[in-house]
């Protein structure tokens, strides 16, 4: 009950701090294929790399590693295999305050205008995530479509999970494809 209040809290609190950002028309075609860095947020807390694959194969292939910036919940050397350039951040259980959104500590190391896509891989909606895909600066942000996400993402993808996890991400890659 009191975790669904701070929820609650943290929600209406990021409505406030996104206010005064309008938002803008955004033309989709083009808009992975003419992206030059990427931020990827891993799902919180923790995540089967062999599930999310389908997505990082995507990327690295539109993108060079370096350009990309993993905000991950756990030390993956199989992560790190598959984008050997790639920065990785670490964000821990401490870094999120109270009410669920992500303290200066991690929000610091992300620079907010470098981005042009930010992909948030959680199917299920996380606070923590949603805001660091929302204040990344990013011109595209991709999440999955459920409750609340359209104060962080303008690009939704339907996750189905009754055909399994990995159908759901083979579907976000498929759409990230497309474009």
């Amino acid at each position: 009950m009191l975790d669904s209040f701070r929820r609650t809290a943290g929600i209406a609190l990021c409505r406030w701090h996104f206010r005064s950002e309008k938002p803008q028309v955004t033309l989709f075609s083009g808009a992975v294929s003419g992206a030059r860095h990427a931020i990827l947020i891993m799902p919180l807390p923790e995540f089967d790399l062999h599930v999310i694959t389908p997505v990082i194969e995507v990327l690295h292939k539109k993108f060079l590693d370096k350009h990309i910036t993993v905000v991950t919940p756990l030390h993956s050397v199989e992560l790190m295999r598959l984008l050997p350039q790639g920065r990785f951040i670490r964000i821990e259980p401490a870094d999120v305050s109270a009410f669920h959104i992500p303290g200066s500590s991690i929000l610091t190391r992300l620079p907010r205008s470098d981005y042009d896509l930010a992909i948030d891989l959680n199917l299920d909606f996380l606070l923590p995530s949603g805001y660091i895909c929302r204040n990344s600066g990013a011109r595209i942000r991709v999440g999955f479509d459920v409750k609340n996400s359209d104060l962080f993402y303008n690009f939704v993808v339907q996750a189905t999970t009754a055909h399994g996890r990995r159908r759901a991400y083979e579907r976000l890659a498929a759409c990230l494809s497309m474009f």
